[in-house]
């Protein structure tokens, strides 16, 4: 018997075959694939035994040569730290103490609008000003211990719109030479801010007003040119600060628009302290905008000395009296030669939950004239100023008051008396750096002539001042 068997059904079979054998071909090919990328145990059992160990790849290493000095990475800083920032050698961040060389720029102004209603001599004032239009560079030079500072200022209020304010140097002694902490003794010299009262030592950018009072500036000295001696250290866990400086005379700098051809031979001298009680008082200026869960108190105080005669006419003529503002020269009698001031301040400033309070009282004593019988002339200065945040860290509402009293104006025959009393609000949107301010005082008598007041001497009314300050 013979068997036939049909092409068709032979090749059915084959195919079949071929199949399964391929289905397991990819099963172990699959297997040993996975086996290979995984160096511990392979996931699939091959031909029923139990899975297998296999060796785990061979890793390559290479010794790297560790240089004890690595290049930097960068060749500079460019960045934001309070200010922009440029540094000349670079490091992973910023830190100002890694570099031999920096600078800090800043720049704030303040665009105010301003609305006097004269009860006085002088006229009315309606108008848009620029105050304060600051550009300062800032750092150290060569090491850390070497600080710079300068500063631009212009303003529409005068026709010299652009000057330098402040140039100044600070060295380091105490870490520098003994290697003490930072800050504890420093020497400065150049054109600043020189030590006395509270209110010149606070900056503007700062303030919870839109200006200081008339008796701030009224018991002021200002800028000028010289060099101090300047520390900060701690007693009893208490922070206590000093400075003291020699310079060339009260008002001699930026504010004075005078010459050096103008002064006198005679230097003046001037001293400042202040001691922080209870917490931290931290730097956030006039305004608790801190919120201090606890009380934090700033006492200070301050004084200053100088002589002043006819050879430096501008000095001579600088002081003003009470109430009217004139200019004590024209009162004196012309024998007069030369007289000596005596300023003394103290003050406390106080934060707590959105509160502040600011207590300030000034002395002025003219005496001594030579050429003439002049009794002694005091006038005193009184200020106290409060603000609190209906909304934290955003709207405060502020209130001040303001008084001189002194026998200046009559050369010792009786006093006289001047007043400013202010409401106003600030709006911080972003802190100090993006503010609006607005305020409205009642004023009987200015003894000053300073732009940044918008008022001019013997001036009595209502003034309005609506402030937006801008600042980075």
């Amino acid at each position: 018997m013979v068997l036939v068997v049909e092409p068709s059904l032979k090749q059915s079979g084959c195919v079949a075959a071929l199949r399964r054998r391929a289905a397991i071909c990819c099963a172990v090919l699959g297997a040993l694939v996975i086996a290979w990328c995984r160096p511990g145990v392979a996931d699939v059992p091959i031909n029923g035994h139990e899975p297998t160990r296999l060796p785990p790849i061979e890793r390559v290493s290479y010794e790297i040569e560790v240089l004890e000095q690595p290049p930097a990475l960068l060749p500079y800083y460019v960045g934001y730290d309070r200010g922009f920032v440029i540094a000349n050698h670079g490091t992973d961040g910023f830190s100002a103490n890694e570099f031999p060389f920096v600078m800090r720029m800043n720049s704030w102004f303040h665009l105010r609008h301003v609305l006097f209603e004269s009860d006085g001599p002088n006229r009315d004032k309606n108008s848009i000003t620029l105050e304060r239009i600051r550009l300062g560079f800032s750092g150290h030079l060569y090491s850390p211990d070497l600080k710079y500072s300068l500063m631009l200022d212009g303003n529409t209020d005068q026709s010299v719109q652009v000057t330098f304010l402040d140039s100044f140097v600070t060295y380091d002694l105490g870490r520098g030479v003994w290697g003490w902490d930072a800050g504890q003794l420093e020497i400065r010299g150049g054109n600043w801010k020189v030590p006395f009262s509270r209110s010149r030592e606070e900056s503007a950018r700062r303030f919870q007003f839109s200006e200081r009072t008339v008796a701030n500036l009224f018991f002021d000295i200002s800028r000028s040119v010289g060099v101090s001696v300047l520390g900060e250290t701690k007693t009893w866990d208490v922070p206590l600060r000093f400075e003291t400086a020699l310079f060339n005379g009260f008002n001699t700098g930026r504010d004075s628009t005078i010459s050096g051809e103008d002064l006198d031979t005679n230097f003046a001298w001037s001293a400042r302290a202040s001691m922080d009680l209870f917490s931290e008082f931290g730097n956030d200026g006039e305004p608790d905008l801190g919120w201090h869960p606890y009380p934090a108190l700033r006492l200070g105080g301050g004084m200053a000395f100088t002589t002043v005669d006819r050879e430096g006419p501008s000095e001579f003529t600088r002081q003003r009296v009470v109430k009217s503002g004139e200019r004590l020269s024209n009162l004196l009698p012309a024998a007069i030669s030369a007289y000596d001031i005596w300023l003394v301040t103290i003050d406390a400033h106080w934060k707590h939950r959105g509160w502040s309070l600011i207590a300030e009282h000034h002395w002025r004593h003219i005496a001594d004239f030579r050429g003439g019988t002049i009794p002694s002339l005091l006038d005193q200065g009184l200020v106290l100023q409060t603000g609190y945040f209906v909304l934290p860290e955003r709207l405060e509402l502020l209130a001040r008051w303001s008084r001189i009293v002194g026998d200046s104006g009559t050369l010792g025959v009786q006093n006289q008396y001047t007043n400013e009393i202010a409401t106003g609000l600030a709006w911080y949107i972003r802190r100090h750096d993006v503010k609006f301010n607005w305020d409205v005082s009642w004023i009987d008598g200015v003894p000053v002539n300073s732009p940044r007041l918008n008022l001019l001497p013997g001036d009595e009314g209502w003034l309005m001042r609506t402030q937006f300050q801008f600042a980075f």
